[in-house]
């Protein structure tokens, strides 16, 4: 089984600046976030995930887009929103430079928040309806993604609006669509939450991997046997400060694993289907934590 992360990575910054700081600090060239990024990448790396991120450093999941997208004034919508320029990319390719420089085996996923989620998280100023809205937030991600898989085959859409039940399905497969059409490369959908009673729906999504979280939602667990793509599993709680020992992990794994032998779709090749990662990002936690926790699901993973 593949080891994942959802993304958000302990933003770390550096105590004291460096001499080559202070003059590219002169000439404008200096990036505080580059940093953040290194540390980020060498620890999912130096914890043996497979497909890491870049942490996800440069601020929350909206705001990173909001900020770079025509459109936007803060988290305002005030015109139509178009695609300016790539916003992750440097981040992606910066990423993939630090982490080769350690295992060249390692991959680095791109990471977009989905429409959907970016619509509902701001204040609507310009359209008529929240559909528009979506759509144009979808067209302008897609380019950003054309730009993202010249350097990656793995792009993971964040949609955890999607388990609130405030959004139109027809609606939100249709944004999906349009950023995931004709792209042949793996396209995962990261919904947090409970999707108990959203499954069926989401397996309509066109995407490969559905990614959710069990650790923290047990219920969840329940729809294994259902689900009609590979499966992202959460199994650990990225909300608590409490690293899970290898045995626990070791365990929720175990138990998704007997639910998924009964799924018809899946069964056949669990370990290629499965893909174990933490429940959701682990931008709250403490770095020491966070490396922790992933350490130990890689071994637990490793293990099984």
């Amino acid at each position: 089984m593949k080891t994942t992360v959802v993304g958000s990575y302990p933003v770390v910054k550096k105590e004291k600046e460096e001499f080559i700081d202070k003059i590219k600090k002169i000439f404008g060239l200096y990036d505080e976030f580059k940093y953040s990024i290194e540390i980020a990448v060498r620890d999912q790396v130096t914890a043996g995930v497979e497909i890491i991120s870049d942490g996800q450093v440069r601020g929350d999941m909206i705001e990173i887009f909001t900020k770079n997208l025509y459109g936007f004034e803060d988290k305002r919508v005030i015109n139509r929103v178009e695609f300016i320029k790539p916003i992750t990319l440097k981040d992606l390719i910066f990423a993939k430079r630090a982490a080769k420089k350690i295992d060249s085996k390692v991959e680095v996923k791109g990471i977009i928040t989905g429409p959907c989620t970016i619509a509902y998280s701001v204040r609507d100023e310009f359209y008529s309806n929240k559909e528009e809205l979506i759509l144009d937030l979808a067209r302008a991600l897609r380019k950003e993604v054309e730009h993202l898989v010249r350097e990656t085959n793995y792009i993971q859409i964040d949609e955890p609006i999607l388990s609130t039940g405030m959004v139109d399905f027809d609606i939100a497969k249709r944004a999906i669509n349009i950023i995931t059409k004709d792209l042949d490369i793996f396209f995962a959908m990261h919904v947090c939450g409970s999707i108990y009673n959203i499954i069926d729906e989401l397996n309509e999504f066109n995407v490969s991997l559905l990614d959710h979280e069990f650790a923290s939602n047990k219920k969840n667990l329940e729809i294994l046997d259902r689900i009609k793509k590979k499966v992202g599993f959460g199994c650990v709680n990225t909300k608590s400060k409490k690293v899970e020992s290898i045995e626990e992990i070791k365990g929720i794994i175990k138990e998704g694993l007997e639910i998924l032998k009964n799924n018809e779709f899946l069964s056949n090749n669990l370990h290629e289907n499965v893909y174990i990662d933490p429940d959701c990002g682990m931008r709250l936690l403490s770095r020491d934590v966070a490396f922790k926790k992933l350490k130990n699901m890689v071994l637990a993973a490793k293990l099984i």
